[in-house]
C-alpha cells in the first residue's frame, strides 16, 4: 500500500473507484449493451428474413417466368394450330364450292346438250313432216289429181326419209 501512497494513490479511493466502475458496467450491461445487442440481434433476423423473402420473391418470379413462357409457347402452339386447321377449312371449302361449281356447270352443259338434242330432233321431225308433206303435194302436182291413201304415202315418205338418215346421206 506504500506504493500506492508514494503514487499519490488512496487506496480507499481507488476501492471507491473500482466499485463504481463494476457498478457502472454492470448498469450499463443491463440498460445499454444487452438492448443494444437484443436490437442488433433483431436487426439481423430481419435483414435475414427480409434476404430470404427476397430470394422466395426472386425465386417466385423466375417460376413465374418460365410459366409465363410455358404459357405462351402453349398459346403460340395452339394460335398456329388453330391457323392451320382454319387453312384446311378455307383450302376443303373452297374445294367444295369448286366441285359444287364443277358439278353445276356439267348438270347445265348436260341439260344443254339434251335440250338441243331435243330441240334438233323437233327440228328434224318437222323438217320430215314438211318434206313429206311437199313430196305429197308435188306428187300430187305432178299427176294433176289426189292421192287416195294420204296417210299411206306419208307412211311411205317417212319410211323413205328415215332410210336416208340410216344411211348417212
Amino acid at each position: 500500500m506504500d506504493a500506492l501512497d508514494k503514487l499519490g494513490i488512496s487506496w480507499e479511493l481507488l476501492l471507491s473507484q473500482i466499485v463504481n466502475f463494476g457498478l457502472l458496467m454492470v448498469i450499463l450491461q443491463q440498460l445499454l449493451y444487452k438492448p443494444v445487442l437484443n436490437m442488433l440481434e433483431q436487426r439481423k433476423q430481419r435483414i435475414a428474413q427480409g434476404l430470404e423473402q427476397a430470394d422466395q420473391a426472386s425465386h417466385a418470379a423466375a417460376e413465374a417466368e418460365a410459366e409465363k413462357q410455358t404459357i405462351l409457347e402453349e398459346v403460340r402452339r395452339e394460335a398456329q394450330e388453330v391457323r392451320a386447321q382454319a387453312t384446311r377449312d378455307a383450302e376443303r371449302i373452297a374445294q367444295d364450292v369448286r366441285s359444287r361449281a364443277d358439278q353445276e356447270a356439267q348438270d347445265i352443259r348436260m341439260k344443254a346438250q339434251a335440250d338441243a338434242e331435243a330441240q334438233t330432233a323437233a327440228v328434224m321431225a318437222d323438217a320430215r313432216k314438211q318434206i313429206a308433206d311437199l313430196a305429197i303435194a308435188a306428187t300430187e302436182q305432178i299427176l294433176g289429181r289426189e292421192l287416195a291413201n294420204r296417210a299411206e304415202q306419208e307412211r311411205f315418205v317417212a319410211d323413205y326419209l328415215a332410210q336416208q338418215n340410216g344411211s348417212g346421206s
